[in-house]
């Protein structure tokens, strides 16, 4: 890919934003082979870092393909650039519901993104695990 079609830090996160909705197992192609992705606040037993696209593949295989929700689109986004080009920071609101109930859920998240030659090199979620563990209970 020339530099002329790679994409930025705020293409990559429209792209997966888009593929999130649409083919979440698709979503993983946007990240570098060796990207991290960290979950500061993941609860207890889930992982708080996970290193390499393969890794990642690896826990949406996991879950048979099938997440526990539906991902219907990210609401309120808003984006901010750092003096590091490769970095932005992506507040949203994630919106979808679960599965098994049909129950609807918004839950604010915090992202930071650092891309390079289009790939994800490490993307850090910010979000409130419990919230997603009421949903699934």
């Amino acid at each position: 890919m020339s530099s002329s079609t790679t994409l930025t830090p705020r293409e990559v996160l429209a792209r997966m934003h888009e593929l999130t909705v649409t083919d979440e197992a698709a979503a993983v192609d946007l990240y570098a082979e060796n990207a991290v992705h960290e979950i500061p606040f993941a609860p207890a037993g889930a992982p708080a870092r996970i290193e390499g696209r393969e890794a990642l593949r690896q826990m949406m295989d996991a879950q048979g393909g099938q997440s526990p929700v539906k991902y219907q689109g990210f609401e309120n986004v808003q984006v901010w650039e750092t003096t590091d080009p490769e970095v932005i920071i992506a507040e949203y609101e994630v919106v979808g519901i679960v599965i098994s109930t049909g129950a609807g859920f918004r839950i604010p998240q915090l992202l930071i993104l650092r891309v390079r030659d289009g790939k994800i090199l490490l993307s850090r979620s910010y979000l409130n695990p419990g919230q997603f563990a009421e949903l699934l209970a």
